[in-house]
This record gives C-alpha cells, structure tokens and sequence, in this order.
C-alpha cells in the first residue's frame, strides 16, 4: 500500500503497536508486587511490505507475542532452595523450641539438689526434718522429670497437627498445578500466544508446593508439568493430581505418618525438604531420642534409688521400699500382625544397659525372635528364650540391652512389634514413699569386734582381723549361710575364730546365729595376709540376692570374734551408699553418672539446635541468592517501565500525529476535487 492511505495504514499500525506496548507496560507496573509474577515484553517486527511499481513499500508493524522474561534454570533453582530453606528453618525452629524446654526444666541443678537432701539425710539419718527435705527434694525432681515429659509429649502432639496441615497444603497445591496443566495446555493451542499469567501461577504454585516438600519437576508435552516426591512418587501428572494422606503408624496409632492415598504405602521415611521433611526429620532424629534420654535419666535414677534404698533400713527395722516408679516400657503390635493374639509385655533389668533406642522385636522363624534397632535396622540380638511351664508365655532376655519382655499368646513368623523401653520413663515418674521414716538409711548390719553378752558389746579381740559392714552382691561368691538357718533379716550374727594363725597362715571360723557360739550355721577358712573370706547372707529384698561381708587380716587368735547386728536408727551406712549414687557411673554400660547423661541430653539437643539454626541460616541466604539471580531476569524494575512508558507514549502520540496528516492531506485532496 502506496500513497495517503499507505501513511495512514502504517501509522494505524504503530499506533495499535504501542498501544498494546503500553498495555503491557501497564501490566507490568500493575503486577510489580504480585508474588511469581514475571516481566513480559510485547515482541514487535516489520510487517511483510508490498511491492508497487517495482519497489517494495513497507506495511508498518505488528505485535508477533507477549513474552515473559523466564530462565527455566534459575526457576528450578529457587525451587531447590526453597524446600531446603523450608526444610532447615521447620527443623530449626522445633530443634529451638525442645532446647528451651529442657534449659528451663533445670534437671543438673533437680538431681544435684535432690542429693544433696540425701546426704543430709547420711549425716543425719535419725533426723526427720532432713528426712522430709529428702522427700521433698524427690518429689520436685519427679514432677521436673514429669512436666518435661508431658511438655515433650505435646510437642509430639503439635507436630502431629502441623503434619496433618502441611499434607492438606501439598494436595490442595497439586490439585490447583494439575487443573493450570490443563489450562494452559488447552491455551498453547492459541497460535497468537502463550499463557503467561497461567504458566507464572503455575510456577509460583511449585515454589509453594517445594515451601512444604521437595519435588522434582518434569517438563511434558504441551507445556504440562509432572511433579514427583523425592522418592519418585508422582504428585502431579498431567490433569491429574495424586493426594498423600496421614495415617496411624502401623505400630503407635498416636504417631501419624504419611502414606499415598493411592495404596496406603507409608512415605515418611522418603520425605525430605519444606515444612513436612523438616518435620519429619525433627520427630525421628530428635523429639523422639530427647524423649527417650529423659526417660532413660529417669529410669536411671528411680532403679539406682529404689535398689538401694531396698538394700538398707528404714527406722521401724524394715527393708526399704521403693522411693520413685517411673513408666512403664511400651510396647506396640503391629496392626498388619495376624489374627493370633499375641501380646507382649517389657520390663527394665539393667538400666546400665539402656541405650535410650528404640527396637523392633519380630517372630523371625519357628521359635526365633530378632531384636533390631530401629533407627539403624541392625539386629541387636536374637533368642528363642525360655517357655514358662504350663503356660504360653515365652521369656525373651536381652540383658544386653537391659530389658526382659514376655511373649503371651500365639505368635506367627512375620508379626512385629515395636519396643520403646524408656519412651514414658519421665512422664511416668512419680515419688510413691510419703512416710519419711520409710527412707532406709541404715545398712542391714554393723560389724563390730567382739561378742554380745546379756545385750552389751565386749571385745577382748587379740588378734588384727577385721570384718566389712557389707554390701549387697546379686550372686554368691564366698562362704555361704543356709537361708534355712535364719529366722528373720537381719538378725544377729557372731563370726568365730576357732584357731589362730599368723600372717601366711590359714585360720578357721565358724558362723553364728544369735548371741554367743550355741548356734552355728556356717565356717570356713580365711588366709591371713590375703584378700580375706567373703560370706554370703541370703537376702530378701530383693530375693536372690546375698549381703556380703569381708573377713580379713594379718594375726588371728582363737575366740577372736566379730558381731553383725541390725543397723539401728543412727546407722547411715545405706544413706552413704544413697549419696555415692550421685558421683557413681550408673548409666551407658558404666560410664556415665546421672548429672554427666544428663549434660549428654542438653548437649546433644543443644548441638542439634545449633546446626540447625547455621543451616537454616545458610540455606536462607542460598535461597536469597536464588531469587534474586531469578528476579534480575523475571522482576519488573519500575525505572525500565516507566522508560518503557515514555518510550511508548511518545510512539503513539507520533502514530497519531501520522494519522492526522493524512487526514489532512485526504481532505486537501478531496477539495481540490
């Protein structure tokens, strides 16, 4: 097109380009704060020209696309970012949040208090008033131990909560990425175009689908996305959008896991990255251990306290009962188990042993039972154990671990359960003696030299041996004295020397119940200068087990003679032992004294919160970094636009002007017609 009308065709043309321009420019400035929103540019070119009279006259322009300003690569990594970063500051912030807890709950400065009550109670055991300060002492530690417990508890419950709203923001997110696959796979038919609006909501949509788990995104036909799990599971496919769900765990029905809504397959373990795999990771590698650590202190020191204060005295002459009772190990079927009725029950018998792990205890094959660490999968220890008579009841004994558990019922190869030994140790724990005349301070016996005579002590002892006031032993290793030959415990006992000798030598003695030498019950032989005889006392509380004492020395003279009598209400000898507690390596095979496990716990989770917070911190300027590489080419900069404003302003007001030329010069025209 040549002429007046060529003129205004063109300028027609440039007008409609720049108003379109400006269109798009108004977009963009009106889009500036809207999140995943990316810069687009109208993409002008010449129109084809027409050839006239052997020349070509151009056609003016004309607006090819709408584009957007994408990097494919920098997107995915803003994606990638975004699970980590989400992932980190989920874990970082739970990690935080126990770590608070256990600083303020101040177990060191509980377990220190409460011993020092004890020794007041050892330097003065007839005393009430310590006595009752001891109780006390033990009543507050039980309800620190109780208070963190219930508080860890319900961190476990809060993140129950936040991993069933995190399941529902990950289904209703791919729910809305699967219905803009078909949105735009059905607007990439329009040849004049390309959904920008859709494809930056879709793309927003990831980023927010990664905020709560990390997926793997896969370019399909027809512009559509898939989106995987971690794990290879798909999300989204297409038009279709695959839901997760919680679930019971197949153990613990108030632990939810998340499965596939498809199968039901349990995915927790698979999970990682967002608001769910921090979560998750949280729950297994850290709520769960600092639970089972407490527990495992608490267990600790109820079995160290309650097993001494059995071996002693309290001040109406009686064994001594329990001071704490702690929770009881749990102990949970696996709901796909068969129909038998299998039931399992646990009990702690070494808590030297305890680890503080979690097992899974299956029916491997016949009579075979596995023990399997559950955070590893290693096996620990397997058993066929030992089948009560006349009952169906098999005794399973991992001393190794330190706990005892007891199969009843029928039992088929494949059935599991899972064994928490020390998960309700804190929560559970409780003060049961009130009576503070209950503390048994005193040692089942004091030694003495010489003989008692009408209730009064006398010593005409020549020689240097002595006799050890004694310690509780679970198996016999010396001299024993018949269970038969003892009326009651304790009871009064005189040791005898029935011949003398010297260093090097060998001398005899001979075991008495009671007063004087009327009643013997025992004898033995003791070799000067050694380590001494050890004599066994059957003791009841608990039953099984011996009271021990040494005979030693280096001059023995015959009627030489030593008195065990009952310790009385002054005796301190338990409360001594009660005290050493404090300072003893009770716990970790051994190794660690309660103040040291429970420094352990702090420093653990301490660590853990710490590492935590450098990654979130770290993943946080990873993710920074990200969107601002992705924003340099998607973000709208506002000082472009308005250049891109008067840019084209000035195109269409010079398109106008164009327009009003021709317009005068057609009416010059038709006048001069």
């Amino acid at each position: 097109m040549s002429g007046i009308s060529g003129l205004v065709n063109n300028a027609l043309t440039g007008l409609q380009a720049a108003q379109s321009a400006l269109q798009v420019v108004g977009d963009n400035i009106a889009n500036v704060n809207t999140p995943g929103y990316s810069q687009q540019s109208a993409l002008q070119s010449t129109a084809i020209p027409t050839a006239i009279g052997g020349l070509y006259y151009g056609n003016g322009t004309q607006i090819d696309s709408v584009q957007r300003s994408y990097s494919s690569f920098l997107q995915g990594q803003v994606w990638t970012a975004s699970a980590s970063a989400s992932g980190q500051a989920s874990l970082s912030s739970s990690l935080q949040n126990i770590l608070g807890m256990l600083n303020n709950g101040g177990v060191s400065s509980q377990v220190s208090q409460f011993f020092s009550g004890v020794a007041q109670v050892a330097a003065s055991p007839d005393d009430i008033p310590a006595r009752q300060s001891m109780l006390s002492n033990a009543q507050t530690l039980s309800q620190t131990f109780q208070s963190l417990g219930q508080q860890l508890a319900s961190v476990g419950s809060g993140v129950n909560q936040q991993i069933t709203e995190s399941v529902a923001q990950i289904n209703s997110i791919s729910k809305q990425i699967a219905q803009l696959n078909v949105q735009i796979s059905a607007a990439q038919g329009n040849p004049n175009g390309s959904p920008n609006d859709l494809l930056d909501q879709r793309d927003h949509l990831i980023t927010e689908l990664n905020g709560q788990v990390g997926v793997q995104v896969l370019k399909q036909q027809n512009s559509q996305l898939s989106v995987f799990l971690s794990n290879g599971q798909v999300l989204v496919a297409g038009g279709q959008s695959f839901a997760l769900q919680t679930q019971s765990s197949p153990y613990n029905q108030q632990t939810l896991d998340v499965g596939y809504a498809n199968n039901g397959a349990d995915i927790s373990k698979s999970l990682t990255g967002g608001t769910l795999g921090g979560l998750l990771q949280f729950r297994s590698q850290s709520l769960n251990p600092a639970e089972n650590g407490l527990g495992l202190l608490a267990d600790g020191i109820a079995s160290a306290l309650n097993a001494q204060q059995a071996q002693g005295l309290n001040l109406n002459g009686s064994s001594g009962s329990a001071l704490f009772s702690t929770g009881a190990v749990q102990v949970f079927a696996n709901t796909h188990n068969s129909s038998g009725a299998a039931s399992v029950l646990g009990t702690i018998t070494n808590v030297g042993n305890l680890s503080g792990n979690d097992y899974i205890l299956t029916k491997s094959s016949g009579s075979v039972w596995t023990l399997q660490d559950r955070s590893t999968g290693a096996t620990v220890a397997s058993t066929s154990g030992s089948v009560s008579s006349g009952a169906s009841t098999t005794s399973l004994n991992f001393s190794g671990v330190g706990f005892q558990l007891q199969v009843s019922g029928t039992a088929v190869t494949g059935d599991s359960f899972l064994v928490e030994p020390t998960r309700q140790g804190a929560v559970g724990m409780q003060t049961v003696l009130t009576d503070p005349a209950g503390i048994a301070a005193a040692s089942p016996f004091v030694s003495s030299p010489g003989v008692l005579v009408s209730g009064s002590l006398q010593n005409n002892n020549l020689g240097n041996m002595t006799l050890s006031a004694g310690q509780y032993v679970s198996g016999a290793a010396g001299v024993g004295v018949p269970p038969s030959d003892i009326s009651s415990f304790p009871t009064n006992l005189q040791i005898t020397m029935t011949s003398g000798a010297s260093q090097g030598g060998s001398a005899t003695f001979q075991i008495s119940s009671g007063s004087g030498t009327g009643s013997v019950i025992g004898s033995g032989t003791v070799s000067l200068g050694g380590s001494g005889t050890l004599i066994d006392i059957p003791y009841p509380n608990p039953t099984g087990g011996y009271w021990q004492v040494n005979l030693s020395g280096t001059l023995a003279a015959s009627g030489d003679a030593f008195t065990l009598s009952p310790g009385g209400a002054g005796s301190n000898g338990n409360a001594q032992a009660m005290a050493a507690l404090a300072t003893s390596k009770v716990l970790n095979n051994g190794t660690a004294t309660f103040n040291d496990n429970a420094a352990q716990l702090l420093t653990q989770v301490t660590n853990q919160a710490a590492q935590a917070q450098n990654n979130a911190q770290a993943q946080l300027t990873v993710l920074q970094s990200a969107q601002a590489s992705q924003q340099a080419v998607s973000g709208v900069n506002l000082d472009q636009e308005a250049a891109s404003l008067i840019q084209y302003q000035q195109a269409y007001q010079a398109a106008a002007k164009a327009i009003s030329v021709g317009s005068t010069l057609f009416q010059s025209l038709i006048q001069a017609l």
